[in-house]
């Protein structure tokens, strides 16, 4: 390799791990030649081998060696110089022994080989764990979640000793220990609360204590023990805290896109599992990346404390904010976002999402402030940008809104928000430059459009129109075409059993004929992994709650019965069915795009289809349905109130 003869020492390698997969000098190196070439696939069959080869055959009789009931001479470090990865000299008497011999005679008598898993001493635990982490990053960039969660999964198990089951296993202790507040963290008799309906809501101060409480020995991880201690032990404890890291960050992007969420096995079942993933991941090596995720997480949750593991104890080092209930989701969010801060000022991403939840709590002027930060820490961040544009827009200012989205565009041409935030901007100022348009029935709509310069151009002479108008329309009809698959694959099983239960429960308050319900579950079937999936399973759930509500008004105010309200109870959304996210354009904005009637209402129905999954998935929503008001005496007083009481943003034009 000196030589810079890649090809001959690929083939070196590759046969000193053919002929011995544990000696990890070259393992490691091959892959680093693999890597450099851009060659990730054969960097994963080559771990994958190594894998195979030193894996131990599981047996129920062997018992995990570094349990955290094992004696203290079991937990003795191997011998073993500190070593650097990559630039490792083995002596060179062992060199040429027999591998068998060497690995029998050296190792396998010591105590914990083998704890990783794998036929390895324990003191090369690190290593194994390297490449499983390195295998989970080179699956996770060519497009495989489902392997890199895996393999992610894999190198945090290696890292506790294999004393869990699963990552399920792990999370499972993570919550029963923290929801104790320390007390006997290590006992045995731990039951399982990742599936209760309040998430554990835990300040840094406490969620930086996790790795100390779930483990003995201050929270030294069980399978790390006898790595020797310095670089090699500092390096396997960061490849941990950023496998959860990685794992959490999987798991929390496949619930955001119910279409990852089927590609991906061993989901956990909420949230709270996941924060449990991100408490580990931050109590073994703090940081801002993990600070930033957790912030995320707690910001998306609306419940307010109500249990006392929930109070913030820090909370007199941030100032209350009006409308923020302290150890709320939003007020551990903030803690979270200034706690990364103070890992690393100029973290644009947290000054970003601080700025997107100030701006949410109606704290517009410091959600700038926030903006403004992120853009001096990247000055090419194009969320940033896009989201400063947003801001000083809604203060009225949009000349500078213009001049932000221009640069978010500069920066990330295809980036829908900033493409479409800018038309809109422009059109409001009736800066028609650039507009451009769409060829609309064969040009007899739409035909004048405006080129760069400002100057009117008959658009037949293209014959496929041109400039922002263009490129907005581009973007709805790319998001209608992705909107279509939102929630596919969500009625299988299980889920499908137990919706048609709701819904048949919900129509007649209990049990259809024969007929009826067979022909409901061949259409419920029909629906199971075809487009539009999610949006007829919202559909017919608030079908199904008004149904639910007449049978109610009609027992109560037709045959005057009164009838416990537990009779009357409203279908729940599938729990694999997340939120959808909404076209860009919003359904006002549309009459000022060349847009069709077919798009212009498809946008409405995906706004419509928003609000209510974000409607029915809230907490003063669960249960029955609301009580139906009695009959109208002697009519009905309809009337409307707009709740947009600023300057319409088309009333101009």
């Amino acid at each position: 390799m000196c030589l810079n003869r890649r090809e001959e020492a690929e083939h070196h390698w590759l046969q000193s791990v053919k002929l011995r997969p544990s000696y990890f000098e070259a393992v490691e190196h091959l892959i680093g030649l693999l890597c450099g070439d851009h060659r990730g696939n054969e960097a994963v069959n080559i771990i994958e081998f190594v894998e195979r080869s030193l894996r131990l055959p599981r047996s129920e009789d062997s018992h995990d060696y570094f349990s955290e009931t094992s004696s203290n001479a079991d937990r003795e470090s191997c011998t073993s110089s500190e070593t650097v990865a990559l630039d490792y000299e083995a002596d060179g008497d062992r060199m040429f022994r027999s591998p068998r011999g060497r690995e029998s005679e050296d190792y396998s008598t010591q105590a914990s080989f083998g704890s990783s898993g794998f036929s390895v001493p324990a003191s090369e635990n690190g290593r194994i764990l390297a490449l499983v982490h390195a295998k989970g990053n080179m699956l996770y960039a060519l497009g495989d979640i489902d392997g890199a969660s895996k393999a992610f999964e894999d190198a945090v198990l290696i890292s506790t000793g294999r004393s869990f089951h699963g990552i399920q296993d792990l999370i499972r202790r993570i919550i029963d220990v923290l929801s104790l507040d320390g007390i006997n963290p290590m006992r045995s008799d731990f039951r399982s609360q990742s599936t209760r309906s309040i998430p554990l809501l835990l300040p840094p101060d406490k969620a930086l204590q996790t790795n100390s409480l779930v483990f003995a020995k201050n929270g030294d991880l069980p399978g790390l023990r006898q790595v020797p201690d310095g670089i090699a032990k500092r390096a396997a404890i960061s490849t941990t805290s950023n496998s959860l890291l990685s794992l959490a960050k999987i798991f929390q992007d496949a619930m955001s896109n119910s279409s990852s969420r089927q590609r991906i096995s061993r989901m956990p079942t909420g949230v709270g599992d996941i924060l449990a993933l991100y408490y580990l991941s931050l109590s073994l090596q703090p940081s801002p990346s993990t600070a930033n995720n957790v912030g995320i997480l707690l910001a998306g949750i609306q419940q307010v404390p109500g249990h006392r593991h929930q109070v913030q104890r820090d909370s007199s080092a941030h100032p209350a904010i009006p409308g923020v209930v302290p150890g709320s989701g939003v007020a551990l969010a903030l803690a979270y976002y200034n706690y990364g801060l103070n890992l690393d000022s100029r973290h644009a991403h947290i000054y970003t999402n601080l700025g997107s939840l100030l701006k949410d709590i109606g704290q517009l002027a410091a959600a700038i402030t926030m903006y403004e930060k992120a853009v001096s820490c990247d000055s090419s961040f194009d969320i940033a940008l896009a989201n400063l544009a947003n801001a000083v827009k809604d203060q009225g200012r949009t000349s500078d809104a213009i001049e932000y989205y221009r640069r978010a565009v500069a920066s990330s041409p295809d980036f829908a928000e900033a493409v479409c935030g800018l038309a809109n901007a422009l059109n409001s100022v009736c800066d028609w430059a650039g507009r451009g348009g769409v060829i609309l029935d064969g040009g007899k709509q739409d035909r004048w459009h405006v080129d760069e310069t400002g100057m009117i151009t008959d658009a037949r002479s293209n014959g496929i129109g041109g400039g922002w108008m263009k490129r907005v329309v581009d973007i709805v009809a790319k998001q209608l075409k992705d909107g279509s698959t939102w929630g596919r694959g969500t009625l299988q099983d299980q889920v499908l059993h137990d919706f048609l239960h709701q819904l048949e429960v919900a129509d007649s308050g209990g049990s259809w004929t024969p007929e009826k319900r067979s022909n409901m579950q061949v259409t419920l079937a029909g629906w199971a992994g075809q487009h539009w999936e999610g949006a007829r399973i919202v559909r017919i759930i608030e079908r199904a709650i008004k149904r639910t509500i007449h049978r109610w008004y009609h027992d109560k105010h037709v045959k005057k019965l009164d009838l416990p309200s537990s009779l009357y109870s409203r279908p729940l959304l599938p729990s694999g069915l997340s939120v959808p996210s909404a076209p860009t354009v919003l359904p006002f904005h549309t009459f000022t795009c060349p847009l069709s009637a077919k798009d212009i209402r498809m946008i409405s129905q995906r706004n419509a289809l928003r609000i209510s999954c974000s409607t029915l998935r809230a907490s003063w929503m669960q249960g029955t349905v609301f009580v139906p008001p009695p009959p109208p005496a002697p009519h009905l007083n309809i009337g409307y109130v707009s709740s947009d009481f600023n300057n319409h943003p088309l009333a101009h034009l």
